[in-house]
């Protein structure tokens, strides 16, 4: 019950906590790919394990990542933590859920992301290829025109999908090829009604 109290702090709040430090963000990073704990990070990161320490709690506060095991090394209890899953869900599934259920769920996305792209832009990656893209488009769309961006989603994953299935099929096949880490991320949303100057 905690954890989902947690979930539905504020998301203005917790995008804020994420974000505040560029560590932070790194941890967030690493933590969605393996479990870890504050001296690993801090290892990893090349941080003082005290500053870690402090950036895990806050994560964990927010209910961004969970405690999954612990170790006594020399006397001491390592902790490790792990980024908490998200499952995919489907169409119907999503239309299941209450608003601030998927509230929830968008804004653990948009955390995501954020941290992605923070952690891609201090490395130089995010625009170490010309051929990248990014865009931000404000449309004004009828009914109709919803539903068809909706299509256009729909579609366009399960083409990104299949390039990676693709490749990863490739991949085992290639002698020596790593395969290049990439984020595909979609996403179109009702903005609120724009508010109209006083006359």
């Amino acid at each position: 019950m905690a954890s989902k109290t947690r979930q539905r702090k504020g998301v203005d709040e917790t995008l804020v906590k994420v974000v505040a430090h560029p560590l932070r963000v790194q941890a967030l990073s690493v933590l969605t790919e393996r479990p870890a704990s504050p001296k690993e990070l801090a290892a990893e990161l090349g941080a003082p394990v005290g500053n870690i320490s402090y950036h895990v709690r806050e994560l964990e506060n927010v209910g961004l990542i969970e405690l999954v095991d612990e170790k006594k090394r020399r006397g001491a209890v390592e902790h490790f933590y792990r980024a908490i899953a998200r499952p995919l869900l489907s169409a119907a599934e999503w239309e299941a859920l209450s608003p601030e259920d998927r509230q929830g769920f968008s804004a653990w996305i948009i955390q995501l992301l954020l941290a992605d792209a923070s952690q891609a832009l201090a490395a130089g990656s995010f625009d170490a290829r010309s051929d990248r893209h990014l865009s931000r488009t404000p449309l004004l769309v009828d009914e109709k025109g919803w539903r068809e961006l909706v299509e256009i989603q729909a579609t366009a994953l399960k083409a990104v999908l299949e390039v990676q299935a693709a490749s990863a099929e490739r991949l085992t096949k290639a002698d020596g090829e790593e395969g290049i880490p990439t984020i595909a991320a979609m996403t179109f949303f009702e903005m609120p009604p724009k508010r109209r100057p006083p006359s």
